[in-house]
């Protein structure tokens, strides 16, 4: 793992939430950016960062994360889409991060090159799964199943969103399912 990567997981304790404390520690422990778990841990660091608020925090990883490429294996490169899309949603709202914003959509764009399947993605070919999961889970008591559910219902949400969205889901209604979805998730 490099040096400023592990400087900037250490600084995170100090915001005293556990679940920040225990993710980091996963990502300190083993950290190999050719490791799908390895990149699994990160991404859910990087969504709980911004679920708590903490976007600043987040964003001092951006250099690390701009570092990466696409190589081919989308194993490894699922994870690392989801936090770059995450960038790109937190970072094309302000003008003074617009740079990173175009940073985050260039690189989930290189390996996003099917056309029909960007389409797709847009209208909800997976999200479609991910809003009948977390419905079924909200009825039952399984919170961390639906806890799970909530979460990837969320990355695809951004990763549509940096796509530019859709007719079906338009940024608006993105946005808005998004902010519902980060009170959801911080309650549990």
């Amino acid at each position: 793992m490099n040096e400023e990567l592990t400087n900037i997981i250490l600084s995170l304790s100090s915001l005293g939430n556990k679940r920040i404390e225990s993710l980091s520690k996963k990502v300190l422990k083993k950290m190999s950016f050719k490791s799908s778990k390895d990149l699994e841990n990160m991404r859910d660091l990087c969504f709980w960062l911004y679920i708590y608020g903490y976007t600043e925090q987040f964003s001092r990883l951006y250099p690390v994360i701009f570092a990466l490429s696409f190589t081919g294996n989308w194993d490894i490169w699922t994870p690392i889409e989801s936090i770059l899309s995450l960038a790109y949603y937190v970072s094309s709202k302000d003008i003074a991060t617009q740079t990173d914003a175009k940073l985050a959509l260039e690189k989930v764009l290189q390996a996003q090159n099917d056309n029909a399947n960007i389409i797709r993605r847009c209208n909800g070919s997976l999200l479609s799964e991910y809003e009948e999961k977390v419905q079924q889970y909200s009825l039952s008591n399984k919170k961390s199943n639906l806890r799970n559910w909530l979460c990837y219902e969320m990355e695809e949400l951004v990763l549509i969103y940096t796509l530019g969205g859709s007719e079906k889901y338009s940024l608006e209604k993105i946005e808005a399912r998004v902010e519902e979805i980060k009170e959801n998730l911080k309650g549990m």
